[in-house]
């Protein structure tokens, strides 16, 4: 028998849907003993949404557990931006987790296989994702040299654009995250989501969970 735990989900793109979900699915996360199951995903495109709603998704996880992810971006420290959030006292089934400073160092936390998506050599992957300014502008400038013609045309800005990233970037980066993304060695490269992966794995919503047949 498994302990199943429904929770709701609110991030700021597609990107960071995906990361959720590979990190619900993470071995340490699910196991035999317990598993989360998906209920409504809020889409915020982009950070605005999330602020604006936090007191409601805190006030909403008392009848069920939410898991809110968003970026630091130029934020000074994740402390902060959770106090400028929610002033207010967190419920304990709202798991509130920031990316430093982009979700995107998530990904570039796994080097070796990054690298190897990317087919670039490991030692140009930054040693210190989280330190960077704009992770999301490293992973361009590393697919930028990537010796895979597709990878470069989906993640990459074409010549002349005004886009930030390639016209293909989430598509292209998604991929990965399902099925090549190293989480247990990407969470030694970045602090911020060794702290998002033992928030899942600590996890204890309080209230009974229904219990489901494996």
């Amino acid at each position: 028998m498994t302990v199943e735990i429904p929770i709701n989900l609110a991030y700021e793109d597609e990107l960071s849907l995906e990361v959720l979900l590979r990190l619900l699915n993470s071995p340490n996360v699910r196991s035999s003993d317990r598993c989360f199951s998906v209920g409504h995903c809020f889409h915020g495109r982009g950070y605005g949404y999330l602020k604006k709603n936090i007191t409601r998704f805190n006030e909403a996880s008392k009848g069920m557990p939410y898991l809110i992810l968003t970026d630091l971006d130029n934020k000074e420290r994740a402390p902060l931006l959770i106090n400028e959030w929610l002033p207010q006292t967190r419920n304990p089934n709202l798991i509130f987790r920031i990316a430093v400073r982009e979700v995107e160092s998530w990904l570039l936390a796994d080097d070796a296989g990054f690298a190897r998506f990317l087919g670039i050599a490991k030692h140009k992957m930054p040693r210190d994702p989280d330190d960077l300014n704009d992770p999301k502008q490293t992973l361009i400038a590393l697919a930028r040299a990537s010796r895979k013609r597709d990878i470069k045309a989906d993640i990459v800005p074409r010549p002349g654009s005004t886009a930030k990233q390639g016209p293909a970037y989430n598509n292209c980066l998604i991929p990965f995250i399902r099925d090549k993304w190293n989480l247990e060695k990407a969470r030694w490269h970045s602090h911020s989501l060794e702290k998002a992966l033992r928030a899942l794995e600590t996890f204890e919503p309080q209230w009974q969970a229904q219990r489901c047949q494996e």
